[in-house]
């Protein structure tokens, strides 16, 4: 037998081996995500703005992007390379970060290249680059107030984007605007003092721009009142109060077209997108969830502004839809807004069942047009419930428990997968770590093996036609879903009729696991003492010859 010193020496290297092992994953777990990306501080500019691009690894390296590249469209003023190291909750990141402040040499759709860093490429961006308006420099003076829309004939409803600009030169030294007001509109702010320089006649200025997205509630005349600025900037050392006003901006709201369908929600929008998921079980059978994920997504539109969606009762299944989950984006081009809602499906018959299409409509504002989404129908086909000989908890299945997931699209990202791999090599390690140290330190204490305790005996008391019910209604919590499950194996196998007070306690229970409505929590115990009065009074019942009633089913028949 090994002696205790030598025990230890060994379960030290074993240590020392596994840590040196982490270490060397560590580090290298950089090579399988490595990537490079660009970005802007805005992508629609004037000549004479000043961009600030941002190139960024993920990894470490000594290598520099090549930005000659940019020399035939853009002036590059100048460039600064950062380098940082973090380590996080044991996780290792590093990356390297190149700053570039450039101006473009001419209007147009500017392509700024992808740049190479270490065989890594990032992605083209297009630069919307627009003239500058003409001013005398001499009139502008050291400071000015501007304010532009992006349109100045919406259609009601439509979102507006207002942008104010204070220009100056010399050192601001503070200042203050108030937000503008919108008669009849909805108001939301997208941008807030966003902060860069501009070159206009020779002269390099600061600006501090400010976004409001705008969305008339009424058509005809409308009419934004100008904006001001107060404040103070230091300029050839001189201090210089500032109060600068913008011109009053009109607009002409349209109201909605005579060709926009009457029935459908009023959508004016640069782009709608509508999609769906599924998770079905297979194979689905009376009772089972299915549920139905509905997506919407607009441009240009608030979440408030989405339309619900409606939905007829069917005779062959239920609809239960969940709360819907709204979101708001603020974006340089306006907000994004999306929808999400979920479907609890029921089936309550056997057979085939038809989903029927969904149809949305909405107004295009770049094309000034109609579009349509259409979802088309979905057959599914529906099995009997499984009967009291089978698994009993297939018959209904909630809307989390799911067999199947089928999706529109999938996609597989080889860094997720890598990081994955990456976790699972880091637990076998610490695994085999464990067990040696288990395994030696028995070896020293050389511990006995504790007995194991015997099994709790079951509950004898038991109804002899529904060993479910008696198993879920003789825990101490009741359960609701292992409950329903539990009356419907019930229901199937028990040749007895349901009173009316169960059948309204049933109601309950599946208004509050498919639409999530408040339950009284006395609701499962009366329905476990209900179901054994039943059992007691068939039990004590004489038996009926010819006259058997069927079974009054749990999802009655809609007509």
């Amino acid at each position: 037998m090994m002696t205790q010193a030598h025990t230890r020496r060994y379960l030290k290297r074993v240590i020392l081996i596994t840590l040196a092992l982490i270490l060397i994953l560590l580090v290298t777990s950089q090579a399988f995500a490595r990537g490079v990306t660009a970005q802007i501080d805005h992508q629609d500019a004037e000549m004479g703005d000043i961009i600030t691009l941002v190139v960024k690894t993920d990894f470490q390296t000594f290598d520099s992007p090549d930005f000659h590249s940019l020399d035939d469209q853009f002036e590059v003023l100048g460039s600064q390379r950062s380098s940082q190291i973090q380590i996080v909750n044991g996780n290792y990141q590093a990356y390297s970060r190149w700053d570039v402040r450039l101006t473009p040499k001419q209007a147009g759709d500017l392509v700024i290249p992808p740049f190479n860093v270490d065989g890594e490429l990032s992605d083209p961006i297009v630069l919307h680059v627009s003239e500058a308006p003409k001013a005398d420099p001499r009139e502008l003076g050291s400071s000015f107030l501007e304010s532009s829309v992006n349109i100045t004939e919406p259609y009601v409803q439509q979102e507006v984007l207002f942008t104010l600009r204070f220009y100056h030169l010399g050192q601001f030294l503070n200042g203050n605007i108030r937000p503008p007001s919108f008669d009849h509109a909805i108001t939301q702010n997208i941008r807030n003092q966003f902060n860069y320089q501009k070159r206009i006649g020779g002269k390099l200025y600061e600006v501090y721009e400010w976004t409001w997205a705008f969305y008339p509630q009424k058509s005809g005349a409308m009419t934004i009142p100008p904006q001001s600025f107060n404040g103070r900037i230091q300029y050839r050392g001189v201090l210089k109060l500032v109060q600068d006003k913008t011109q009053p901006i009109e607009l002409n709201v349209q109201p909605q077209p005579d060709t926009y369908p009457v029935q459908s929600a009023w959508l004016p929008a640069k782009e709608v997108r509508l999609t769906e998921d599924w998770q079905t079980p297979n194979p689905i059978r009376v009772g089972d969830s299915i549920t139905r994920t509905l997506t919407l997504q607009a441009d240009g539109l608030l979440a408030s502004q989405l339309p619900d969606f409606q939905f007829k009762e069917q005779a062959h299944f239920h609809i239960y839809p969940d709360q819907p989950h709204t979101n708001n984006q603020a974006t340089e081009n306006g907000m994004q807004s999306q929808k999400v809602e979920k479907l609890a499906i029921v089936p309550t018959e056997p057979g085939d069942i038809v989903l029927p299409e969904l149809t949305l409509h909405w107004w295009n504002t770049e094309q000034n047009t109609l579009e349509t989404i259409t979802l088309p129908s979905k057959t599914l086909t529906v099995l009997p419930a499984l009967t009291s000989q089978s698994n009993t908890f297939d018959t209904a299945t909630l809307p989390e428990t799911h067999e199947t997931v089928s999706r529109e699209t999938s996609t597989t990202d080889s860094t997720t997968w890598s990081v994955s791999w990456f976790s699972v090599l880091l637990l076998g390690l610490w695994l085999i770590t464990l067990w040696y140290a288990l395994k030696w330190r028995r070896a020293l204490q050389n511990l006995p093996r504790e007995p194991t305790e015997t099994a709790n005996l079951k509950n004898d008391q038991a109804w002899s036609k529904s060993p479910e019910m008696d198993t879920v209604c003789d825990e101490t919590e009741l359960d609701a879903k292992s409950l329903y499950r539990a009356v419907l194996a019930w229901q199937q196998q028990a040749s007895i009729e349901s009173s009316k007070r169960l059948l309204t306690d049933l109601q309950r229970l599946k208004a509050h696991l498919y639409h999530q409505e408040p339950l009284a929590p006395q609701t499962l115990a009366d329905i476990c003492a209900e179901i054994q009065h039943l059992q007691r009074q068939a039990q004590n019942a004489p038996a009926k010859t010819g006259s058997g009633q069927n079974l009054e089913p749990i999802y009655p028949n809609e007509s």
